[in-house]
């Protein structure tokens, strides 16, 4: 069920409105503004880095679902539950792009959940042996965002470098 939903997810690239369209108050145009639990938030924040080049590839579709699949906070997610989630954040994602998706999903994560989730991020960001600018761009902004201390995120990032040069 999930490779069905992210299939056809390839090329992600927000939609640039600027103006208000004449039935947008009927069409959805003004729709209110997304939450996200817990689950969301953390799930959209792995999205978020997976999409930061502006596409997902294959592989990275099969990172997304063998790591959802271990991931304690999603495990009561499944099937239905699970893709209902992820419309909802390729939501945001295509209409509004990654910024947007991040603001959103840091809104909505516990405290508890942001060293964690950053560590997680970076390991994604490091897992193909090479971090390009605009990862590194992105770490530091989730850092901040997330009220990571410096120091900690150093530690999560020198730890997952380690990890991943094997």
């Amino acid at each position: 069920m999930i490779l069905i939903f992210f299939s056809y997810i390839r090329f992600i690239k927000p939609k640039t409105r600027k103006t208000m369209g004449l039935f947008d108050s009927i069409l959805g145009g003004n729709s209110a503004p997304v939450t996200f639990n817990k689950e969301e938030a953390f799930w959209g924040l792995v999205v978020a880095v997976t999409a930061i080049d502006g596409s997902i590839s294959d592989e990275e579709v099969d990172d997304l679902i063998k790591f959802s699949n271990r991931t304690n906070l999603l495990s009561g997610i499944r099937g239905q539950s699970f893709n209902n989630m992820n419309d909802k954040i390729f939501k945001v994602l295509k209409k509004d792009g990654v910024q947007k998706l991040v603001d959103t999903c840091v809104a909505a994560l516990p405290s508890e959940y942001a060293a964690s989730t950053f560590a997680v991020c970076a390991d994604l960001i490091y897992s193909d042996g090479s971090v390009d600018r605009d990862e590194q761009v992105f770490l530091e902004m989730l850092m901040t965002k997330l009220n990571i201390d410096s120091g900690l995120a150093m530690k999560i990032v020198e730890v997952i470098s380690l990890k991943n040069k094997i």
